[in-house]
């Protein structure tokens, strides 16, 4: 009775199904275009790593050139006499409300902060948030009025949230007009630890001593087309 079965399943087959050339024709045909799709994606993976081999070489390239000018701007502007003109004056005078900014709008901020939660030597407090203040604001692209809130610890609808957001509005505004120059101004954080105080390019801050090793920049110089406008301000050990 098996034989039967399987005789009767064979009969009730379409004919040209066991034998249909174009099915495996078109097995072959899929196969191809898998294998022609891998080479490609392969290719395009090579040419993808090469890709970023060569911006990582033009990276580096830019970064010396940007380098080797900023040492033939400083050693140009060093011997010039013709520094006041109106870009330079541009500089000086918002370098002028820059300082003025640490030294009134972040240290009242700072110091507000301190008296409402910080404990011990209220000094060191009021610089290390002044060193804060500043990073947020002069060392990062994407300054957030919600991270200068968390920095003096204030809550959103208190009496210091809003001295922080006039704070972030002030503070952004200097980097806009910055930014806004022809030659671009910038804040220089850079500084050896352990050294003493460099009278070139810094100064100590409040009651640090002149004499002692700087321990850390609470407020950055800011400096254009190689000249610097104003110091950096220094806690020394």
């Amino acid at each position: 009775m098996a034989d039967a079965a399987e005789f009767a399943y064979e009969e009730s087959l379409p004919e040209g199904v066991d034998d249909d050339p174009s099915a495996g024709q078109h097995c072959t045909a899929i196969e191809d275009s898998v294998t022609e799709l891998e080479r490609e994606v392969a290719s395009l993976r090579e040419a993808l790593q090469e890709a970023r081999s060569e911006i990582v070489v033009l990276r580096s390239s830019l970064e010396e050139s940007d380098a080797r000018i900023d040492g033939i701007m400083s050693q140009w502007t060093r011997y010039r006499d013709d520094l006041d003109s109106l870009e330079s004056e541009a500089h000086r005078l918002l370098a002028e409300k820059y300082v003025g900014f640490v030294e009134q709008a972040l240290f009242g901020l700072a110091r507000k902060s301190v008296a409402l939660h910080a404990r011990g030597d209220t000094g060191q407090a009021i610089s290390n948030t002044v060193q804060k203040l500043c990073v947020e604001i002069f060392g990062r692209a994407d300054t957030t009025e919600a991270r200068i809130r968390r920095i003096v610890k204030a809550r959103s609808t208190d009496a210091l949230a809003a001295h922080a957001s006039n704070v972030f509005d002030q503070g952004t505004a200097l980097v806009r007009e910055a930014r806004s120059m022809k030659n671009r101004g910038f804040w220089d954080f850079e500084f050896c630890a352990g050294e003493p105080v460099d009278t070139d390019r810094q100064q100590v801050w409040g009651k640090s001593d002149p004499e002692g090793l700087v321990h850390y920049v609470v407020a950055p110089a800011y400096v254009a087309s190689g000249v610097r406008y104003c110091l950096q301000r220094v806690v020394t050990r």
